[in-house]
């Protein structure tokens, strides 16, 4: 057996886990200032009475409420996978 080839497989899996954990950080990340975003926003619909202000900041919040749950479903269909496969 030649282990040679095993550590250097070893070694890609390795970085390949280590990536895969660094795009779900930032995923993560995103995901947080998506929220903090989703905040503000919704604290400036509540405090202006003009309606152009009001349904562009619903607007905003709905983009960002529809990308968070693109993100959260993207990283829990790749942990379902991850979960199969192992």
């Amino acid at each position: 057996m030649d282990f040679s080839k095993l550590n250097v497989e070893f070694s890609n899996m390795q970085k390949t886990v280590t990536k895969y954990t660094e795009i779900v950080l930032l995923i993560n990340l995103h995901i947080k200032e998506n929220l903090k975003s989703i905040s503000k926003y919704e604290t400036k619909m509540k405090n202006t009475k003009n309606k152009i202000e009001k349904d562009m900041a619903h607007l905003y919040i709905t983009i960002l409420k529809n990308e968070n749950e693109f993100l959260e479903n993207l990283v829990k269909e790749q942990e379902d996978k991850n979960e199969k496969s192992v």
